[in-house]
C-alpha cells in the first residue's frame, strides 16, 4: 500500500475519533486526496472507514475504528488544522503521518481532578440555566461532580461507555433523591438535569440529524440510534434510582423560582469556563468558548420572550452557527470551538429528563408531557436546520455530491464544518 493511502487511512481514523460528523471527515479526506493527486471515494460509519483510491488501478481499503463519543476540542482542532495543511500542500506525507501519531499520543490538556471539578461547575450552571435557584445550583454541582468522577474519572475503554452512562445516571440520581429528602425542599428534576447534563446524548442526536441532512444517511441513522440507546441507558439509571428510593417518603413537589437573569447569565459564563476543561478545549480559545455559551443562552432567552416557553431553536442555532462560521473565517480556528459549547446550551435534554422522571414517578401526565420525547426529536431537527442554513450562507461552497464513478471523478475539496 502506498504511503499516500496509509496517510489517508490514518487521517480518516483520527478525524473520526475526534467526533466529527461523517460528511466533514469525508470532505477533509477528499481535499487531501486531491492535493496528493489521487481520486478517491470515502465512506465512514461509527465503526469503520472504507475508501477507494485511484492512481491508475483502483484500490479499496477498509479500516476498523473505535467509536469515541467523548469531546476533545484540542485534539479536534489540531487534526483539522493538520488536514487543512495537508490539503494546501504545506505538510508532506511523512510529516503528516508523524503529526497524526503525535496528536494521538498527546495526553489530555486538563487533568482528571480539574475535569471532575469542571463537571460540577457546569452542572450547577445548567441547573440555573433551566430555572433552578441557589439550592438547585448547589445540588446540581454536587451531582455533576459525582457523574463526572464516574464517567470521565474512570475513562478507560470506549466499550463500557453505555454502562458508565447507566452507572453515572444511577448514582447521580440517587444523590439528588437522597438530598431532596434531607435538605429543605428543592426542585429535584432541575438539579438532577444540571448534574447529568453532560451525560445526556442530545449532542449526539443533533450531529446525527446533521448527518442525515447532509446525505450521510447510513452514518446518521447509526449515530441517532446510538444516541437513543444512550438516552435509554440514562433513563434506566434514573429509573433504578427511583426504584431504590421508592419506599422512602415521596419527593416534595417543588417548582424552583429562577434566579435573576443577570445572575443566571454570570453562572452560564462560569459554566462556559468549566466547559473548557470538560471539552478539553484549547487554552487560546477560552474566550470563544465562553462567548459561545453566553450567546447561545442569551439568544434562546430572547426568543422565549417572543415566541413562548421553549423559544425558537432554529433561530438560536442559526445565530450560533453564524457566529461560529464568522469566527472561524476571521481567525482560522476550527468551527467546533464555538459550535459545540454553544449547542450544549440549546440541546433539548431537559425535556427528556423531565419526562423520564414523571413516567418513573407514576405521576399523571398531560398530553403535552406525553409528547416530550417527540418534542426532543423536533428540537434536534430544528437545531440542525438552523445550523445548516448558517452553513449555506457562510460555509465555503462545495461541488454537488455524486454517486458511483462520477462521484469519484469529481470529488472536489470541501471545507471543514460541524
Amino acid at each position: 500500500m502506498a504511503d499516500e493511502e496509509v496517510l489517508l487511512g490514518e487521517l480518516g481514523t483520527a478525524l473520526h475519533g475526534a467526533t466529527l460528523p461523517a460528511d466533514v471527515v469525508e470532505e477533509q479526506l477528499a481535499a487531501v486526496a486531491k492535493r496528493l493527486g489521487l481520486d478517491g471515494q470515502f465512506f465512514t460509519l461509527q465503526s469503520f472507514l472504507a475508501m477507494e483510491v485511484r492512481n491508475g488501478a483502483p484500490h479499496v481499503t477498509v479500516r476498523r475504528m473505535s467509536f469515541d463519543t467523548h469531546w476533545n476540542l484540542t485534539r479536534m482542532t489540531a487534526l483539522l488544522t493538520l488536514s487543512r495543511d495537508l490539503a494546501a500542500g504545506r505538510v508532506g506525507v511523512a510529516d503528516g503521518r508523524r503529526r497524526i501519531a503525535e496528536i494521538a499520543a498527546q495526553p489530555p490538556p486538563y487533568g482528571r481532578a480539574l475535569v471532575v471539578a469542571a463537571y460540577g461547575v457546569y452542572g450547577g450552571a445548567v441547573a440555573a440555566r433551566v430555572g433552578g435557584n441557589l439550592i438547585e445550583v448547589l445540588v446540581g454541582a454536587l451531582v455533576g461532580a459525582v457523574a463526572g468522577l464516574i464517567h470521565f474519572g474512570t475513562l478507560r475503554s470506549n466499550t463500557v461507555d453505555l454502562q458508565k452512562s447507566f452507572i453515572a445516571a444511577f448514582v447521580g440520581s440517587l444523590c439528588a433523591f437522597v438530598l431532596a429528602r434531607v435538605l429543605p425542599p428543592f426542585d429535584a428534576p432541575r438539579a438532577l438535569f444540571g448534574g447529568v447534563t453532560l451525560l445526556v446524548p442530545a449532542m449526539v442526536l443533533t450531529v446525527g440529524v446533521h448527518e442525515l441532512a447532509s446525505e450521510e444517511v447510513e452514518s446518521g441513522v447509526v449515530r441517532t440510534g446510538y444516541g437513543l440507546l444512550r438516552f435509554a441507558m440514562l433513563a434506566v439509571g434514573i429509573a433504578a434510582a427511583v426504584t431504590v428510593t421508592h419506599f422512602a417518603p415521596a419527593l416534595p413537589r417543588v417548582t424552583a423560582t429562577p434566579l435573576p437573569f443577570p445572575v443566571v447569565l454570570a453562572l452560564v459564563a462560569l459554566g462556559g469556563l468549566g466547559l473548557v476543561a470538560c471539552l478539553q478545549g484549547p487554552r487560546r480559545d477560552v474566550v470563544a468558548i465562553v462567548a459561545a455559551t453566553v450567546l447561545a443562552y442569551a439568544t434562546q432567552e430572547v426568543t422565549k420572550r417572543i415566541v413562548g416557553e421553549h423559544g425558537a431553536p432554529m433561530l438560536s442555532a442559526f445565530v450560533l452557527g453564524t457566529a461560529a462560521y464568522l469566527h472561524a473565517n476571521a481567525t482560522g480556528r476550527s468551527l467546533p470551538v464555538m459550535m459545540v459549547p454553544g449547542l450544549l446550551q440549546l440541546a433539548p435534554g431537559f425535556l427528556g429528563t423531565q419526562a423520564v422522571l414523571r413516567l418513573m414517578g407514576g405521576e399523571p401526565s398531560s398530553q403535552a408531557e406525553e409528547l416530550s420525547f417527540f418534542r426532543v426529536a423536533i428540537v434536534a431537527v430544528q437545531l440542525a436546520t438552523g445550523l445548516l442554513i448558517a452553513g449555506l450562507l457562510f460555509r465555503r461552497r462545495r461541488a454537488p455530491r455524486r454517486t458511483g464513478q462520477a462521484r469519484g471523478d469529481d470529488n472536489h475539496a470541501r471545507g471543514a464544518g460541524g
